[in-house]
């Protein structure tokens, strides 16, 4: 019951979020178009949320009707002086069209610029009070250090390659000064300017490079980023390095009840590793280098180098690593689907997924990864369904709890395998796997230090206005990467209403960043409507501009015919949007419980 009410609980503040931050950002903009107009003598006939039919209306004092319409996907006023775009608006009642009066240049600027004027005062009033609260920071993340390479990336194409940091040397430690000639200041730099960036080598695949710091060392390395798939339904696909930040490592007691290990004490903080090899310390920046260090002492002793006390001094304490196990075995199915070999990994899970106790019964073979949006068993094979049952051509319908039995059973012989399977939602479903074949992934030991290493979180205030040009920089920087050909950002990487309210579900639990996200879309709203390009509010600045310099009115047939043809390129530009953000979604969805069933592989 604590569980369902805690549920509840967390759904009902993600839709509440959503109502109050991002429909409040579309409300602020239109009152900014509202106020200004009333304040300028205009009329104004509708203030709508929403485009479309109406749900519902009032009307208050003098002309104006309130509505809110179907397609919660902006707004608008309706200011008859003004240009209308009827198709998106509904059309004027015919008592509203003669001018109220007559319409400077300013009353049209003022007017169309106060809506995306009102965005950045939601997103100044947001980052203030961001800035009242702090933000919580990593050291790692707020430094443009490398924590560790990776040695292997899947690529979009779903085969595996050496990393691209990993192919250019860089190495746990290096400092990363520039990309492309821009200075990185963070490791969040470092995701953006190779993710947004346009470089290209001459066989046209991704380029970037790179200035590095190595302790008093510079040099400059070329790298070829790859791209790799994060979304799987809707085919998103990113440019990678293969690198992670660098991660303070300060060993923890978690308040007197888990015991460390002779020598160490609590705070603690790790440095280096000396292997005993005679080649002195070697320096860990991550907890997965540190893993890494302790791999190559192949379960001999080594001596830990802390740093400790204040002025903090380096003391070197001895450890002899072990192997514990570190992965649960796993179910395999390899089968054949159009031409192509496909894997499906199973988990031995819990009834409930949430609980990751060792003592939980784990009864059921849970599906871990995602296959293919094109593969015809992927709408059913989703991470988190659960295996109850396997018939294979032989007949009979066997229950299968654990790895083993599903090896034992249908191992050794390709047949078509038969899956019953409860879905996440409670839904039961079979798949028919043609050429089927049943193994194991065995069981993983890795050498480990019996240490629990801690996070240390430190809050920083960040200047409103610093939080505005951030947003403002990063919006620039992406519709810059939306209009260059050389970058591999496309109008199927926008979020459109589902992926931003799916956003604000899964942040709701922390107030920051949700006024974080609410920056950035105040700040992109008001960016991007400026933008001059008809139908938008910059484009009727743009229209106002030419007629002031011409000296007399645009013709109004040319004029409607522009409106037209951009008002429904504007709307197949949403359909498209529309369609992928959908699929984002549902993707996210996939990786949510992916992420959820993969905790079930490690032991704790």
């Amino acid at each position: 019951m604590a569980e369902q009410f805690l549920s509840f609980l967390f759904t009902a503040r993600g839709i509440f979020y959503v109502v109050l931050f991002f429909g409040g950002s579309i409300f602020v903009h239109e009152l900014g178009h509202f106020l200004a107009a009333k304040r300028r003598g205009l009329r104004v006939d509708r203030f709508s949320i929403g485009f479309g039919p109406k749900i519902f209306s009032w009307k208050g004092r003098g002309e104006t009707e309130y509505r809110v319409s179907l397609l919660p996907l902006g707004g608008y006023v309706s200011i008859p002086q003004l240009a209308e775009d009827e198709l998106l608006e509904g059309r004027t009642p015919p008592e509203s069209r003669v001018p109220a009066k007559k319409l400077s240049y300013a009353d049209k600027v003022v007017v169309f610029a106060a809506g995306a004027f009102f965005n950045v005062l939601f997103a100044l009033l947001c980052a203030s009070a961001l800035w009242l609260m702090k933000t919580p920071t990593t050291e790692g993340v707020s430094e443009a250090v490398v924590g560790n390479v990776a040695r292997t990336l899947e690529t979009r194409a779903g085969t595996f390659v050496t990393s691209p940091a990993a192919q250019a040397g860089i190495l746990p430690g290096d400092r990363i000064l520039e990309i492309d000639g821009e200075p990185v200041e963070s490791f969040k730099d470092i995701a953006l300017k190779i993710a947004l960036g346009t470089g290209r080598a001459a066989d046209g695949s991704p380029a970037a490079t790179l200035k590095i710091r190595r302790g008093n060392e510079e040099f400059v390395r070329e790298v070829f980023p790859v791209l790799v798939s994060y979304n799987p339904r809707s085919g998103d696909y990113v440019r990678t390095l293969g690198v992670e930040p660098r991660m303070p490592l300060v060993a923890t007691d978690a308040g007197g009840s888990v015991p460390l290990p002779e020598g160490f004490r609590d705070g603690d903080r790790i440095v280096g590793v000396d292997l005993l090899d005679g080649a002195g310390t070697r320096r860990v920046h991550s907890l997965s280098h540190f893993g890494d260090v302790l791999e190559l002492s192949g379960g001999s002793p080594v001596s830990v180098v802390v740093e400790r006390g204040v002025p903090a001094q380096e003391i070197s304490v001895p450890l002899t690593p072990k192997y514990v196990p570190a992965r649960r075995e796993l179910g395999k199915i390899s089968f054949s689907e159009n031409g192509a070999r496909r894997e499906l990994l199973l988990v031995p899970a819990p009834d409930d997924l949430s609980d990751f106790s060792e003592t939980a019964p784990r009864r059921n073979l849970t599906v871990l990864n995602a296959l293919p949006p094109e593969s015809a068993a992927a709408g059913v094979c989703v991470p988190g369904a659960k295996v109850s049952a396997v018939s294979g051509e032989e007949g009979g319908i066997v229950a299968v709890r654990a790895p083993k039995d599903l090896a034992r059973l249908f191992s050794g012989k390709k047949q078509t395998l038969t899956l019953f399977l409860e879905l996440p939602g409670g839904e039961r479903a079979t798949c028919a796997l043609a050429d089927a074949e049943a193994g194991l992934v065995p069981e993983r030991k890795a050498l480990r230090a019996g240490l629990l290493i801690g996070r240390p979180v430190k809050y920083v205030r960040e200047s409103p206005w610093a939080q505005l040009v951030d947003a403002a920089d990063l919006t620039f920087k992406s519709v810059a990467g939306l209009v260059n050909p050389k970058s591999d950002i496309g109008v199927g990487h926008l979020n459109g209403i589902f992926s931003i309210a799916d956003t604000y579900y899964e942040i709701s639990f922390d107030l920051r960043r949700v006024l974080m996200l609410t920056v950035l879309i105040n700040v992109n709203l008001a960016i991007l409507n400026l933008l001059p390009v008809p139908v938008l509010d910059g484009g009727h600045i743009l229209f106002a501009t030419i007629e002031r310099l011409r000296g007399r009115p645009l013709p109004r047939r040319a004029l409607a015919s522009v409106q037209t043809a951009f008002v429904f390129l504007l709307l197949a530009f949403m359909a498209v949007v529309l369609f992928r953000d959908f699929s984002r979604t549902r993707g996210n969805a996939d990786l949510r419980a992916q992420q959820l069933v993969s905790e079930h592989q490690y032991f704790r």
